[in-house]
């Protein structure tokens, strides 16, 4: 008889949407520990798992930070000394050059430092996380292909390996951009209308897939991508150069 192996002890730093959403597709393959800043006892009573505190979760043989990145060095203050020797500690926040400077300046040189994004969330992955793309940026790791054959094997995700400053500079264009537009639409509540075209139909469901995000990722995906800055401003020169050409 094959002996099953021993699961690893996880610990969960953030029980928001996406942690919420991230614990069935790894419950098969770790012991999960759940901690939250604000008290989410029941809905981890609701997701099976332990809630714990703080220093617990991050005890583990795997940590898991899924906060903002605007209070993730408040974060690492408090749990830098019980990170556990050759522990994994894993990022998953949507911007990369930041949090993992944050973690080679406060975890021990014998940690293991994963950034990660997933491109996708509670929305999109709803329907099952199979052939969605995934962001892989092995900051410090003797793993790197251990992970790679975990995430494209096990959970059947499209990996993509990259450094930290190529996944940012994409990122300003490909999340930062759209999100920038996606929250304007859903300010102005742009309204679903019977003489629609396809192209509306496109604002409109940008509309619904975005505005349902919480300000804490927006300001995390503009402020905190260093390369955010530059293509936001691009963007409104041009918008204003567009308006300009019609004023006149």
């Amino acid at each position: 008889m094959r002996m099953q192996k021993k699961k690893k002890e996880l610990g969960l730093v953030g029980l928001g949407s996406f942690g919420q959403f991230m614990i069935p597709h790894l419950r098969p393959y770790f012991n999960i520990s759940a901690y939250n800043r604000s008290d989410k006892s029941e809905v981890a009573k609701e997701l099976g798992v332990p809630y714990v505190d703080l220093e617990t979760a991050a005890s583990k043989d795997v940590v898991i930070l899924c906060v903002p990145v605007q209070f993730l060095e408040e974060v690492l203050i408090k749990v830098k000394d019980v990170i556990q020797p050759k522990a994994m500690v894993v990022d998953v926040s949507s911007v990369k050059v930041k949090p993992l400077q944050l973690l080679r300046k406060y975890l021990a040189s014998d940690v293991e430092i994963i950034g990660t994004h997933p491109l996708f969330g509670p929305q999109s992955g709803k329907n099952g996380i199979e052939g969605l793309n995934f962001v892989l940026c092995p900051e410090k790791t003797r793993l790197t292909e251990t992970l790679y054959r975990f995430f494209s094997q096990e959970l059947k995700l499209n990996v993509l390996v990259r450094t930290p400053e190529v996944h940012d500079k994409q990122m300003a264009y490909v999340q930062a951009l759209t999100h920038f537009v996606g929250r304007a639409v859903n300010e102005m509540d742009i309204p679903d209308v019977e003489q629609k075209t396809q192209a509306y139909q496109y604002l409109l469901n940008l509309k619904q897939m975005l505005g349902r995000d919480s300000m804490d990722l927006f300001y995390t995906i503009e402020n905190e991508n260093p390369y955010a800055k530059d293509v936001r401003e691009h963007f409104m020169r041009e918008l204003q150069g567009l308006h300009s050409i019609l004023e006149s």
